[in-house]
């Protein structure tokens, strides 16, 4: 796709912001509506009351129940695939569909509106929770991502589980979940996108029409300041065969947020180099059999957080972490980082960046997180574009210093 999306703004008279993607040879139509409220934000400004961890998660679940349906089935019974998650800054609902595009608009409006709290269904909602969070503490990949957060983020709510706790399930109730619904869930905190073959001004009516009552209070997010130090690596015996090994690495506030949007692109760039599949160092670990084909790493920049964990399952995490080590030094990124290198990282994201735009769902959700970040889907090939190499050796400086990295091994039965 060489064209430039075409992006339709209007902020309604209620204040909710939406935009449009048209395109026209789609069939698929996709939706979402987000707001920029997640597993981190443990602190309601409004009510100057702490929150339990999990929340936002609880928040989203519960908005499908209404008094008498479940908004599931109405978006089921439209012809629509529907869905929700939360992350750590962001609670997203959407829906995908072929057919009845504005029924299924007013029932994602509907979602997001008029909360149905009570203490029956709030309870009942309890439980389930409860199992989902107890399944995923037995998944050995959750595990060492939690406990490898705890190290870069010592005492910090996003290194708590978005679902939340057992104990912090317990506090929440109908009525906190209603005033922290209040705070957040509000048009100045929210954006609403749609991507397919769509008349813009067609869609504006309809959520114009639709006089969306959401709260419009100001949201002043209480943004985290993050003092602790990172704590040194450490391993824990499981009930696991294969022993799982995670490096992290945390970038302090001051070198990405500014322009968090490049920063990330930055660091794919800078792993991509050292670890990526086309690296020396990567052919090396799989040949050394100290890594397998699901080594890789993932970079994670959202509102007041940015890191990198690296890893996979490995029979001898101690020389894959001592291989990794010498491998992150700002020499060695230094002397890798030559200008054609740099400029064929650049061309691969860029193509890979304009391959997802061929995709509505992926539009959307590009689309829906670059609102609140101020910037426009098609800003991003010239943000990539204007990356240069002094950018990416600052960067370096900072991210490739053992100060800021620590790791977690989940040591398996055989491996002991």
């Amino acid at each position: 796709m060489s064209n430039k999306l075409q992006v339709y703004s209007k902020k309604t008279s209620s204040g909710l912001n939406v935009q449009v993607i048209p395109m026209p040879k789609y069939n698929q139509v996709y939706g979402i509506a987000m707001t920029e409220f997640g597993s981190i934000d443990l602190y309601n400004p409004v009510t100057k009351q702490q929150l339990p961890a999990g929340i936002a998660h609880f928040i989203e679940h519960k908005l499908f129940a209404k008094e008498g349906y479940d908004i599931s089935d109405k978006f089921a019974l439209s012809g629509a695939n529907a869905n929700a998650y939360t992350s750590y800054t962001k609670t997203a609902y959407l829906f995908q569909t072929l057919t009845n595009t504005m029924e299924n608009l007013e029932i994602l409006l509907d979602l997001i509106q008029n909360p149905y709290f009570t203490t029956d269904n709030v309870d009942k909602e309890r439980g389930i929770i409860n199992q989902e969070v107890q399944m995923y503490a037995d998944m050995p990949e959750w595990k060492i991502e939690q406990k490898l957060l705890g190290k870069l983020y010592p005492n910090d709510s996003i290194s708590y589980d978005i679902a939340g706790t057992i104990e912090s399930l317990a506090q929440i109730n109908k009525d906190n979940l209603l005033e922290t619904y209040k705070t957040f869930y509000n048009q100045k905190n929210m954006n609403l996108v749609l991507v397919g073959n769509l008349d813009p001004e067609k869609i504006f009516e309809l959520v114009e029409d639709a006089d969306v009552k959401i709260t419009d209070q100001p949201v002043t997010k209480i943004e985290p300041t993050i003092k602790a130090k990172v704590l040194p690596g450490s391993s824990e015996v499981d009930n696991i065969n294969q022993t799982k090994t995670s490096m992290g690495v945390r970038v302090d506030d001051e070198f990405f947020s500014e322009q968090p949007i490049k920063t990330q692109y930055m660091l794919n760039m800078m792993f991509e180099i050292l670890i990526g599949e086309s690296s020396k160092l990567y052919e090396e670990l799989l040949n050394d059999r100290l890594a397998n084909d699901n080594f890789g790493y993932s970079v994670v920049v959202e509102r007041g957080y940015c890191f990198v964990t690296i890893g996979g399952d490995s029979n001898n995490p101690e020389e894959l972490r001592a291989k990794l080590s010498k491998q992150f030094t700002f020499e060695q990124f230094e002397s890798m980082a030559i200008d054609k290198v740099i400029e064929r990282f650049k061309r691969d994201i860029i193509g890979s960046l304009i391959f997802s735009q061929n995709s509505p769902e992926s539009i959307a959700n590009q689309q829906a997180e670059l609102y609140f970040y101020d910037i426009d889907i098609n800003d991003l090939i010239t943000i990539i574009r204007d990356i240069t190499k002094e950018d990416l050796l600052t960067l370096a400086k900072h991210v490739l210093s053992n100060q800021n990295m620590s790791y977690f091994d989940l040591i398996g039965k055989n491996n002991e």
